[in-house]
Protein backbone atom coordinates (compact mmCIF):
# COMPACT_ATOMS: atom_id res chain seq x y z
CA UNK A 1 0.00 0.00 0.00
CA UNK A 2 1.27 3.48 -0.82
CA UNK A 3 2.36 5.50 2.18
CA UNK A 4 3.32 8.77 0.47
CA UNK A 5 2.03 10.21 -2.80
CA UNK A 6 3.17 13.42 -4.46
CA UNK A 7 0.26 15.61 -5.60
CA UNK A 8 0.39 18.99 -7.30
CA UNK A 9 -0.30 21.57 -4.61
CA UNK A 10 -3.15 22.98 -6.73
CA UNK A 11 -5.11 19.77 -6.10
CA UNK A 12 -4.15 19.14 -2.50
CA UNK A 13 -7.32 20.61 -1.03
CA UNK A 14 -9.45 18.26 -3.13
CA UNK A 15 -7.50 15.07 -2.60
CA UNK A 16 -5.63 15.26 0.70
CA UNK A 17 -8.54 14.10 2.89
CA UNK A 18 -9.65 11.26 0.59
CA UNK A 19 -6.07 9.99 0.55
CA UNK A 20 -5.74 10.37 4.33
CA UNK A 21 -8.83 8.19 4.74
CA UNK A 22 -6.92 5.49 2.87
CA UNK A 23 -3.92 5.96 5.15
CA UNK A 24 -1.91 7.76 2.49
CA UNK A 25 0.06 10.95 3.12
CA UNK A 26 -0.14 13.53 0.31
CA UNK A 27 2.94 15.72 -0.20
CA UNK A 28 2.35 18.81 -2.37
CA UNK A 29 4.53 19.45 -5.41
CA UNK A 30 5.11 23.21 -5.84
CA UNK A 31 3.64 24.85 -8.90
CA UNK A 32 5.88 25.07 -11.94
CA UNK A 33 6.11 28.63 -13.18
CA UNK A 34 8.00 27.65 -16.32
CA UNK A 35 5.17 25.72 -17.99
CA UNK A 36 1.71 26.74 -19.19
CA UNK A 37 -0.15 28.22 -16.18
CA UNK A 38 -3.02 25.79 -16.82
CA UNK A 39 -0.58 22.91 -16.24
CA UNK A 40 1.60 24.48 -13.56
CA UNK A 41 0.01 22.28 -10.87
CA UNK A 42 0.74 19.04 -12.67
CA UNK A 43 3.36 17.15 -10.69
CA UNK A 44 4.30 14.88 -13.59
CA UNK A 45 5.83 17.85 -15.42
CA UNK A 46 8.18 18.47 -12.48
CA UNK A 47 8.89 15.06 -10.95
CA UNK A 48 9.82 11.64 -12.32
CA UNK A 49 10.10 8.68 -9.97
CA UNK A 50 12.13 5.94 -11.61
CA UNK A 51 11.81 3.55 -8.68
CA UNK A 52 13.41 3.02 -5.29
CA UNK A 53 14.84 6.20 -3.84
CA UNK A 54 15.58 7.88 -7.19
CA UNK A 55 13.70 11.03 -8.16
CA UNK A 56 14.34 13.35 -11.07
CA UNK A 57 13.24 16.92 -10.41
CA UNK A 58 12.83 19.89 -12.73
CA UNK A 59 15.71 22.37 -12.21
CA UNK A 60 13.50 25.06 -10.64
CA UNK A 61 12.99 22.79 -7.61
CA UNK A 62 16.69 22.69 -6.75
CA UNK A 63 17.23 24.21 -3.31
CA UNK A 64 13.48 24.29 -2.56
CA UNK A 65 11.83 23.21 0.68
CA UNK A 66 10.20 20.47 -1.35
CA UNK A 67 13.62 19.13 -2.39
CA UNK A 68 14.87 19.44 1.19
CA UNK A 69 11.89 17.41 2.38
CA UNK A 70 12.60 14.67 -0.14
CA UNK A 71 16.27 14.68 0.83
CA UNK A 72 15.32 14.26 4.48
CA UNK A 73 13.21 11.25 3.48
CA UNK A 74 16.29 9.59 1.99
CA UNK A 75 15.70 10.22 -1.70
CA UNK A 76 18.52 10.70 -4.17
CA UNK A 77 17.64 13.70 -6.31
CA UNK A 78 18.80 14.33 -9.86
CA UNK A 79 18.28 17.51 -11.84
CA UNK A 80 18.52 17.09 -15.61
CA UNK A 81 20.05 19.87 -17.68
CA UNK A 82 16.83 21.16 -19.22
CA UNK A 83 15.10 24.48 -19.76
CA UNK A 84 11.35 24.11 -19.45
CA UNK A 85 8.90 26.36 -21.28
CA UNK A 86 5.17 26.83 -21.77
CA UNK A 87 5.10 25.46 -25.31
CA UNK A 88 5.09 21.70 -25.88
CA UNK A 89 7.45 19.83 -25.87
CA UNK A 90 9.32 22.24 -23.61
CA UNK A 91 7.21 21.12 -20.66
CA UNK A 92 7.30 17.35 -21.20
CA UNK A 93 10.93 16.37 -20.60
CA UNK A 94 10.14 14.44 -17.40
CA UNK A 95 6.81 13.04 -18.57
CA UNK A 96 7.93 9.41 -18.67
CA UNK A 97 5.61 6.53 -17.77
CA UNK A 98 7.29 3.78 -15.75
CA UNK A 99 5.46 0.46 -16.07
CA UNK A 100 7.33 -2.45 -14.53
CA UNK A 101 10.47 -2.99 -16.59
CA UNK A 102 9.26 -0.58 -19.28
CA UNK A 103 9.73 3.17 -19.67
CA UNK A 104 7.25 4.66 -22.13
CA UNK A 105 8.36 8.02 -23.52
CA UNK A 106 9.36 10.12 -26.50
CA UNK A 107 13.13 9.67 -26.43
CA UNK A 108 13.70 12.82 -28.46
CA UNK A 109 12.18 14.91 -25.64
CA UNK A 110 13.50 13.20 -22.50
CA UNK A 111 16.96 14.40 -21.33
CA UNK A 112 19.71 12.13 -22.62
CA UNK A 113 21.06 11.62 -19.10
CA UNK A 114 17.65 10.33 -18.01
CA UNK A 115 17.37 7.99 -20.99
CA UNK A 116 20.88 6.69 -20.30
CA UNK A 117 20.05 6.14 -16.64
CA UNK A 118 16.90 4.20 -17.49
CA UNK A 119 18.81 2.08 -20.00
CA UNK A 120 21.62 1.40 -17.53
CA UNK A 121 19.05 0.40 -14.90
CA UNK A 122 17.65 -2.24 -17.25
CA UNK A 123 14.44 -0.54 -18.37
CA UNK A 124 13.16 -1.36 -21.84
CA UNK A 125 12.45 1.97 -23.54
CA UNK A 126 9.18 2.06 -25.46
CA UNK A 127 9.66 5.01 -27.79
CA UNK A 128 6.51 6.78 -28.97
CA UNK A 129 5.59 10.09 -30.58
CA UNK A 130 3.48 11.16 -27.59
CA UNK A 131 5.57 13.46 -25.39
CA UNK A 132 2.99 13.43 -22.62
CA UNK A 133 3.48 9.71 -22.06
CA UNK A 134 2.86 9.79 -18.30
CA UNK A 135 -0.30 11.84 -18.85
CA UNK A 136 -1.54 9.51 -21.55
CA UNK A 137 -0.96 6.16 -19.86
CA UNK A 138 -2.78 4.62 -16.92
CA UNK A 139 -0.62 1.84 -15.47
CA UNK A 140 -2.75 -1.14 -14.43
CA UNK A 141 0.07 -3.50 -13.51
CA UNK A 142 3.59 -4.28 -14.65
CA UNK A 143 2.33 -5.67 -17.93
CA UNK A 144 -0.86 -3.77 -18.67
CA UNK A 145 -1.89 -0.20 -19.45
CA UNK A 146 -4.90 1.87 -20.48
CA UNK A 147 -4.59 4.70 -23.00
CA UNK A 148 -6.57 6.69 -25.55
CA UNK A 149 -3.46 7.31 -27.67
CA UNK A 150 -3.23 5.01 -30.69
CA UNK A 151 0.49 5.61 -31.12
CA UNK A 152 1.18 4.60 -27.53
CA UNK A 153 -1.12 1.60 -27.96
CA UNK A 154 0.76 0.36 -31.02
CA UNK A 155 4.21 0.81 -29.47
CA UNK A 156 3.17 -0.82 -26.18
CA UNK A 157 1.51 -3.79 -27.88
CA UNK A 158 4.63 -4.35 -30.00
CA UNK A 159 6.66 -4.46 -26.77
CA UNK A 160 4.33 -7.14 -25.37
CA UNK A 161 2.12 -5.12 -23.04
CA UNK A 162 -1.59 -5.79 -22.66
CA UNK A 163 -3.31 -2.57 -23.74
CA UNK A 164 -6.87 -1.30 -23.45
CA UNK A 165 -7.58 1.47 -25.95
CA UNK A 166 -10.36 3.76 -24.72
CA UNK A 167 -12.35 6.64 -26.14
CA UNK A 168 -10.44 9.94 -25.97
CA UNK A 169 -11.92 12.80 -23.96
CA UNK A 170 -14.57 12.76 -21.21
CA UNK A 171 -11.92 13.72 -18.64
CA UNK A 172 -11.92 17.25 -17.27
CA UNK A 173 -8.81 19.44 -17.52
CA UNK A 174 -9.40 23.10 -16.76
CA UNK A 175 -8.51 25.33 -19.71
CA UNK A 176 -8.49 22.47 -22.22
CA UNK A 177 -11.15 20.56 -24.11
CA UNK A 178 -10.25 17.36 -22.26
CA UNK A 179 -7.65 15.65 -20.08
CA UNK A 180 -5.99 12.24 -20.06
CA UNK A 181 -6.48 8.93 -18.28
CA UNK A 182 -2.91 8.74 -16.95
CA UNK A 183 -3.16 12.21 -15.49
CA UNK A 184 -6.30 11.29 -13.59
CA UNK A 185 -5.20 7.98 -12.05
CA UNK A 186 -2.38 6.33 -10.12
CA UNK A 187 -1.69 3.05 -8.34
CA UNK A 188 -2.05 3.08 -4.56
CA UNK A 189 -1.30 -0.60 -4.04
CA UNK A 190 -0.52 -3.65 -6.13
CA UNK A 191 -4.25 -4.40 -6.37
CA UNK A 192 -5.82 -0.91 -6.22
CA UNK A 193 -5.92 1.88 -8.79
CA UNK A 194 -7.08 5.33 -7.69
CA UNK A 195 -9.07 7.60 -9.96
CA UNK A 196 -9.57 11.28 -9.15
CA UNK A 197 -13.30 10.90 -9.71
CA UNK A 198 -15.92 8.54 -11.05
CA UNK A 199 -16.03 7.01 -14.52
CA UNK A 200 -19.82 7.33 -14.76
CA UNK A 201 -19.76 9.76 -17.71
CA UNK A 202 -16.98 8.00 -19.60
CA UNK A 203 -18.21 5.88 -22.53
CA UNK A 204 -15.41 3.38 -21.90
CA UNK A 205 -16.36 2.83 -18.25
CA UNK A 206 -17.52 -0.76 -18.76
CA UNK A 207 -14.41 -1.65 -20.76
CA UNK A 208 -12.14 -0.07 -18.16
CA UNK A 209 -13.75 -1.92 -15.25
CA UNK A 210 -13.71 -5.22 -17.14
CA UNK A 211 -10.04 -4.74 -17.99
CA UNK A 212 -9.22 -3.97 -14.36
CA UNK A 213 -11.17 -7.02 -13.19
CA UNK A 214 -9.30 -9.22 -15.63
CA UNK A 215 -6.06 -8.03 -14.04
CA UNK A 216 -7.47 -8.34 -10.49
CA UNK A 217 -7.30 -4.59 -9.90
CA UNK A 218 -9.89 -2.66 -7.86
CA UNK A 219 -10.91 0.87 -8.91
CA UNK A 220 -10.94 3.41 -6.05
CA UNK A 221 -12.71 6.74 -6.62
CA UNK A 222 -11.19 9.54 -4.56
CA UNK A 223 -14.07 11.99 -5.10
CA UNK A 224 -17.65 11.93 -6.34
CA UNK A 225 -16.79 14.32 -9.17
CA UNK A 226 -16.44 13.13 -12.73
CA UNK A 227 -12.86 12.06 -13.40
CA UNK A 228 -10.41 14.97 -13.81
CA UNK A 229 -6.77 15.34 -14.82
CA UNK A 230 -4.30 16.47 -12.13
CA UNK A 231 -1.04 15.42 -13.77
CA UNK A 232 -1.33 12.14 -11.88
CA UNK A 233 -0.24 11.27 -8.37
CA UNK A 234 3.28 9.95 -7.85
CA UNK A 235 3.60 7.25 -5.16
CA UNK A 236 7.11 7.41 -3.66
CA UNK A 237 6.95 5.29 -0.49
CA UNK A 238 4.94 2.27 0.58
CA UNK A 239 4.14 0.45 3.79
Amino acid sequence: MAETVLIGEKYLELLEKPLQKLGINAVPVPGNGFVDPRLSGHGDLSVLHTGGNCLWLAPHLQGSRFADRLNSMGFALDYPDILQSAAYPGDAQLNVCICGKYAICNKSIVPIETVNYLTDEGFEIIDCRQGYAKCSVCVVDEGAIITADRGVEAAAREAGLDVLLIEPGYITLDGFSFGFIGGSSFKISRSKLAFTGTLDLHPSKKDILCFLKAHEIEAVYLTERSIFDIGSGIPITEK
